[in-house]
């Protein structure tokens, strides 16, 4: 039901989607949210509720007395997958606590407002924009890359995550893929160095120049990358049965397995996700320590 050609029909499609949104998660809508939001007329307003009705009979029914539209419990969606993020970010954005993503206002008592959102507050891991231009156009245009690179190869990570140690240093890379393992972007690459495949992390990389040669067209597959493994998971035996059970709704184990496809090369990040052990990876000493905060 989309259309990216003509701005108009997008336009319209934009409102009948807040519609249907306001439906579900609000569980109401009236004319003038559309008005507010999209800067239309209420006659306007008053269109495109009769034809997401016309288009959804069942997802509503009007309410004359408080002069709104009241989703029905059993509505189904037609202009969108239903995701709380989607839900939280246009219905209580104004009710995060500002602890994730921008300053946060303290009231007369010297505490945080009260709020209806908030998130895990991590550091930011960024690499500076000319770190991330360069190396999305060397990906991007098949490009070969000079870096400076801090890696912490005194904790042995690379190894841990499968790729090897990484000297740190100047070197030439080859790009191809990026990839995030929940925390932070790192680049899949070919390092001339040590002639295989590594992830660069793209916060560890100081200094890029200007990509100028072609990547060399005889470099090997990436093996890791290009390989799909299924990891194949089931609550622990160990636990009860009322706590596997509970495992199995948490993660929606419906056959008493999880199967989960990934890439090889992505497979120990995974497994760090989910606290299980991976392949060949000794317990490292933490980059950062808490001198503080501990409660």
């Amino acid at each position: 039901m989309s259309n990216t050609t003509n701005p108009e029909a997008w336009a319209a499609q934009e409102r009948l989607r807040f519609v249907e949104r306001s439906l579900w998660w609000r569980g109401q809508v009236k004319r003038k949210d559309l008005r507010e939001l999209f800067g239309i007329s209420l006659a306007q307003a008053s269109s495109d509720l009769q034809r997401y009705l016309e288009i959804n009979p069942t997802a509503a029914r009007y309410d004359l007395k408080a002069k709104t539209y009241r989703g029905e419990p059993g509505m189904a969606c037609v202009y969108h997958t239903p995701q709380l993020e989607d839900a939280l970010s246009l219905f209580l954005l104004e009710h995060g606590d500002g602890l994730v993503g921008r300053p946060a206002a303290m009231n007369s008592t010297g505490h945080l407002p009260t709020a209806r959102v908030t998130g895990v507050s991590l550091p930011v891991r960024r690499a500076t924009p000319s770190v991330e231009r360069a190396t999305f156009y060397a990906v991007w245009a098949n490009m070969r890359l000079r870096i400076d690179y801090a890696s912490l190869s005194g904790r042995r990570e690379a190894e841990a995550e499968g790729v090897g140690s990484i000297t740190p240093g100047a070197r030439y890379i080859v790009p191809h893929a990026f990839a995030n393992n929940g925390y932070r972007w790192h680049v899949r690459a070919w390092c001339e160095e040590n002639r295989d495949y590594r992830d660069f992390v793209l916060s560890r990389i100081r200094k890029v120049e200007w990509p100028a040669d072609k990547a060399p067209e005889n470099l090997p597959p990436d093996v890791e990358w290009e390989t799909i493994d299924e990891l194949v998971l089931s609550p622990n035996p160990e636990l009860s049965a009322n706590l596997r059970e509970s495992v199995a709704w948490d993660f929606g184990i419906t056959d008493g397995l999880l199967r989960l496809k990934v890439r090889r090369a992505m497979r120990n990040y995974t497994l760090m996700h989910l606290n299980m052990p991976t392949e060949g990876m000794n317990r490292l000493p933490p980059l950062l320590v808490a001198l503080s905060g501990k409660g």
